[in-house]
């Protein structure tokens, strides 16, 4: 395993984040300054602290709720928890995160909760489809988005884009106050400082996007730091993006192909984060990887297949 590239591109993603989330600060206080000068500063500054101290924490039950998840006890698969055992033993986290099942074919795994109340989901789809080699590295890379906290840092990052948002409706107010002075007054209107106020929760939402990217690749380095195997998590990555094509092409068009641009997506493509895997030197030797897939963790597959719930989540 290179150590210099996985240190490089840790170093890279982490400084990346922290200049998105610096962008984001800035264009909140640019925001509350074109609404009130320094004072506008300091309330945007302020709410913005008050919010990320004081806002009620979402619970990991309720995520999991929403995804009909059920909690995985150790005699259930005894396997899979060895494997998040040393994984939470390797990244050093106070507490164990729970485990749950997704009863859907959909090939879905995520991690929710903050400090000692987080959980990591995975589906049945993805279950039947990995072996344990590419199940570890999956489980290595929601454990990474714990250790790194990218959970907290995507919280804040919303708090910052939501009151970007909330301030630049201000400029719809003020385009309302300055027509009338315009029209009866001659009054000039400050037309760079409205198209500023509206443009802004724009790009915040694209930073956020961006943030979201950077934590992905993020996820994926620390996740190989633990298992020593990125050949795994690649072969994880070349599945998913098999299984979750062919499921696009059954249920919408055949030949169907990437088309939103990069702005616009919360994850990068499968093939960005390979072609970032591939560039590490590879090293087969990992102490949980077995070649055999999961069995007798049930017997029966998921009674339903892939719809669209009330919530608006699709598994």
């Amino acid at each position: 395993m290179n150590n210099q590239s996985i240190l490089h591109y840790h170093r890279k993603n982490l400084l990346h984040s922290l200049l998105l989330l610096t962008g984001m600060l800035f264009l909140l206080s640019l925001t509350g300054w074109l609404i009130a000068g320094s004072i506008g500063i300091a309330m945007a500054l302020g709410a913005g602290t008050l919010l990320v101290l004081t806002a009620p924490r979402l619970s990991p039950r309720l995520i999991l709720y929403l995804y009909d998840a059920h909690i995985v006890h150790p005699r259930q698969s005894p396997q899979l928890t060895e494997i998040i055992t040393w994984l939470t033993q390797q990244s050093h986290l106070n507490k164990q995160p729970q485990f749950y099942y997704i009863p859907s074919s959909v090939m879905l795994a995520f991690s929710v909760g903050m400090k000692n109340d987080t959980a990591i989901a995975i589906s049945d789809g993805l279950l039947r489809q990995l072996n344990i080699r590419e199940i570890t590295a999956v489980l290595a890379h929601e454990i990474s988005h714990i250790q790194s906290k990218d959970l907290w840092v995507m919280a804040v990052a919303d708090i910052m884009s939501r009151l970007t948002s909330l301030m630049a409706m201000t400029a719809y107010l003020m385009l309302f106050f300055y027509i009338p002075l315009f029209i009866f007054q001659n009054h000039p209107i400050p037309w760079l400082l409205l198209l500023l106020l509206i443009t802004a929760p724009s790009i915040s939402a694209i930073m956020q996007l961006a943030l979201s990217r950077t934590r992905e690749f993020n996820a994926d380095i620390q996740a190989i730091k633990l298992t020593r195997d990125p050949a795994g998590l690649i072969s994880a990555l070349n599945k998913i993006n098999y299984y979750e094509k062919n499921l696009l092409k059954k249920l919408l068009l055949p030949n169907l192909r990437e088309t939103s641009p990069s702005l616009l997506r919360t994850h990068p493509l499968t093939r960005e984060r390979i072609q970032r895997l591939q560039s590490i030197e590879q090293n087969n030797h990992s102490p949980f990887i077995h070649p055999h897939g999961i069995n007798n963790f049930h017997n029966t597959k998921p009674k339903r297949t892939p719809r669209h719930h009330f919530s608006g989540l699709w598994h």
